[in-house]
C-alpha cells in the first residue's frame, strides 16, 4: 500500500497549522508558553503520517487526533476569536487563519485518509 493523496494532504495541512502557530509566536501573540507544544504536536504528526501510513494504517488516527486536540484547545482558550476579528493586526490575524484553517482541513483530510485506507482493506 502506498501513500494516499489524503494522507499527504493531511500532513500538508498539519504543517500549515505549524506555520500559523509560528507566525503567531513570532508576531508576539500573548499567552504562549516559553516552549509551546502545539508546533511539536502538529509537526511530529505531520512527519509520521506520510512516513509511516503505508506500513501502519493506525498512524492515520494521529492525523485526526492531533489537529482536533489543538482545535479543542483553541476553542476552550477562546482568544483566537479576537485575533480573527482584528484584521488590522496582520501577523496575529494571518497566523490564526492559517492555524484554524490548517487544523480543520487536516482533521477532514485525516478522516478521508482513514476511510480510504480501511476501505481498501475491506474490499480485499
Amino acid at each position: 500500500m502506498n501513500r494516499s493523496t489524503a494522507a499527504v494532504a493531511n500532513a500538508f495541512f498539519l504543517f500549515v497549522g505549524v506555520a500559523g502557530l509560528i507566525i503567531q509566536i513570532a508576531s508576539g501573540v500573548p499567552g504562549f508558553p516559553d516552549i509551546p507544544p502545539g508546533p511539536f504536536i502538529l509537526g511530529v504528526t505531520g512527519i509520521l503520517v506520510p512516513a509511516l501510513a503505508a506500513k501502519y494504517r493506525w498512524i492515520l488516527f494521529l492525523g485526526v487526533a492531533a489537529p482536533v486536540f489543538i482545535l479543542v484547545g483553541a476553542l476552550l482558550e477562546g482568544s483566537f476569536w479576537g485575533r480573527l476579528a482584528d484584521v488590522g493586526d496582520f501577523g496575529p490575524f494571518v497566523g490564526t487563519v492559517l492555524l484554524i484553517g490548517g487544523v480543520i482541513a487536516a482533521a477532514v483530510s485525516g478522516v478521508v485518509a482513514i476511510s480510504a485506507a480501511y476501505r481498501r482493506v475491506a474490499v480485499r
